[in-house]
């Protein structure tokens, strides 16, 4: 699997921050973070809310007017797909047990759209939860498997599965959608509050959520125990589909600019402070994260007009983690990095001076470059490529955060520098 690293744009919300947070948090300041992010499935069909397992990721796949669910298994660097529904119904928002061993989905199965199970072990999924007037779908596990917090409302939607993109906006009232809380056992339901998009926290404790204020989408936690709320965003966007922290310290959620209908990953603490902004790439619309100790997964475009991939944030790359807070850990480990490190940039393209001109680039940013030249078999390549040997990866990952382009990864040992930088057509300096 050969990993593409996107450059993303740091964008400055000052001017927003008095309106980001509610009274409890306005003296937090906003911030804003350039992480890149690695494609992990990128193809020709339109891949959707990924849910990880393992080494396992489920995704609501699309192929022209035909969407359900596959499963998608990593081993190493290689990926083996099984299509786990194959339905004329729509399947959409794959969900995991916490068991692993069976999965929830919403589906438009029997002409109502409601909460289905499959059991791996089974070849038929069972309906779960469904009602006669409106729609049931975006469940969520509880930690134990005892209960299952998800979205009931009023409204029937064919084409419900788009609110995972961009929320609606038009023609609702707030009271239309609720989170709902079943008890597994009993089958009992119980109304919680108004809502979509219901997020269990990993001790199960509390449920963030979006909340629909009459003109857009604000996040949202509720206490399970006490039934206090608390607003954690007053943007003016859309800020919706909640993910926790494994450590339930922060939730990652998307953020959607209803004018452009852009949205990017942001994060925030469950109090409402410390919110930063994660991605901001023009023309690409990142949602859906799911976090792992991995980092975290999200869907993305490459552009307009171009299918939804499936990406991942790495872990090491958040701002959130302690690896990237301890700046002296960073600095040693990078310096260690360098010292034994050689470098050579080859130009494929027709630009003249282009490897001379990120030479200078990755100089001015502390790196030796030892040999610059022209590429002999690569011609002309689109996007640029950096082959790195063994041990040399996030130095890698570095680099192709550095030099402005879409660089390509990849790990060999044929070549006699540690790292080597194939500049292609896109990288312009």
């Amino acid at each position: 699997m050969n990993f593409l690293f996107t450059s993303l744009t740091i964008l400055t919300l000052i001017a927003q921050c008095s309106n980001c947070q509610q009274k409890s948090s306005q003296n937090s300041q906003i911030s804003t973070e350039k992480v890149p992010y690695e494609f992990v499935i990128s193809r020709s069909f339109d891949d959707f809310t990924p849910s990880v397992s393992g080494a396992t990721i489920s995704v609501a796949r699309l192929d022209a007017n035909k969407l359900n669910i596959e499963l998608i298994f990593r081993v190493g660097r290689r990926l083996s797909f099984s299509m786990l529904t194959d339905d004329s119904a729509l399947d959409f928002h794959p969900v995991w047990s916490p068991d692993d061993q069976s999965l929830i989905f919403d589906s438009k199965r029997n002409q109502k759209i409601g909460i289905w199970q499959l059991s791996l072990s089974e070849n038929k999924p069972k309906r779960l939860i469904e009602t006669d007037n409106g729609m049931c779908f975006c469940a969520s596990f509880s930690h134990d498997s005892a209960k299952i917090a998800y979205t009931r409302t009023t409204t029937f939607d064919p084409d419900w599965w788009v609110y995972y993109v961009t929320p609606p906006i038009k023609d609702i009232r707030p009271e239309q959608f609720q989170i709902v809380l079943r008890t597994i056992e009993t089958g009992k339901d119980k109304i919680l509050t108004f809502g979509m998009f219901p997020a269990f926290s990993p001790d199960g404790k509390k449920i963030a959520y979006s909340f629909f204020n009459g003109k857009n989408w604000d996040l949202w936690v509720i206490a399970l125990s006490s039934g206090n709320k608390l607003r954690l965003t007053q943007s003016g966007d859309n800020d919706f589909y909640p993910s926790w922290s494994p450590d339930g310290k922060w939730i990652a959620f998307c953020r959607e600019n209803p004018l452009n209908s852009s949205s990017d990953i942001w994060t925030i603490h469950p109090d409402g402070s410390s919110i930063m902004q994660l991605t901001g790439t023009n023309n690409h619309n990142e949602g859906t994260p799911f976090w792992t100790t991995d980092g975290i997964y999200i869907q993305t475009d490459s552009g307009e007009n171009t299918p939804y991939d499936i990406a991942l944030i790495p872990s090491e790359l958040l701002p959130t983690t302690a690896v990237a807070r301890n700046a002296k850990n960073t600095e040693l480990s990078s310096a260690a990095s360098r010292k034994n490190l050689t470098i050579q940039i080859l130009n494929s393209t027709r630009k003249k001076g282009l490897a001379a001109r990120a030479q200078k680039l990755l100089e001015k940013n502390g790196f030796a470059v030892e040999d610059i030249g022209n590429t002999k078999k690569e011609r002309n390549l689109y996007k640029g490529k950096i082959y790195y040997k063994s041990g040399f990866r996030e130095t890698a990952k570095e680099i192709a955060n550095i030099i402005p382009g879409t660089q390509r990864l990849y790990e060999s040992n044929k070549f006699k520098f540690g790292i080597v930088i194939v500049l292609g057509r896109n990288t312009k300096i």
